[in-house]
């Protein structure tokens, strides 16, 4: 009875060692998808964008922007499945400061903007809080603190 037990402990510590390294190694190898994007200041010259709100547009595919008849902006979400009850924004930090309202995109310059980093709702939860589960935007200008 007690080789059985000893016979089976070996065996499920195997197969344990097994399944982790194989889950280790495709990690590694692939990297991480953050499901995120960096959005440096020649994409932004490229885009001939006026503003943040239309650099998103341009150059952030993850991203949904609704606008009204007027040009106006009515809603930003992430593609795919969303909740008709809960608002899916992402956050909004400008500088490091958190913003009130995502609709502060639509009065930032696009030449003042050093990079656009949008983080999907894991990464943004890690350096945010549970607060940005539907990601964050994180806007650096040129004339920006120094972080």
């Amino acid at each position: 009875m007690t080789l059985f037990r000893r016979s089976a402990v070996g065996v499920v510590c195997l197969l344990w060692a097994l399944g982790c390294s194989h889950a280790t190694s495709r990690h590694s190898s692939a990297g991480p998808n953050t499901g995120g994007k960096l959005i440096t200041a020649a994409q932004i010259e490229r885009s001939g964008s006026n503003n943040a709100w239309e650099v998103l547009k341009h150059e952030a595919p993850m991203l949904t922007l609704e606008e009204d008849r007027n040009g106006n902006p009515v809603r930003i979400h992430w593609h795919g499945r969303s909740s008709i009850y809960l608002e899916d924004a992402p956050v909004v930090v400008l500088d490091g400061v958190r913003s009130a309202d995502w609709k502060v995109l639509s009065q930032i310059p696009a030449g003042q903007i050093q990079t656009i980093n949008i983080m999907s709702g894991i990464e943004g939860t890690t350096y945010y809080g549970t607060n940005a589960a539907s990601g964050v935007i994180e806007i650096h200008t040129k004339r920006g603190p120094e972080s």
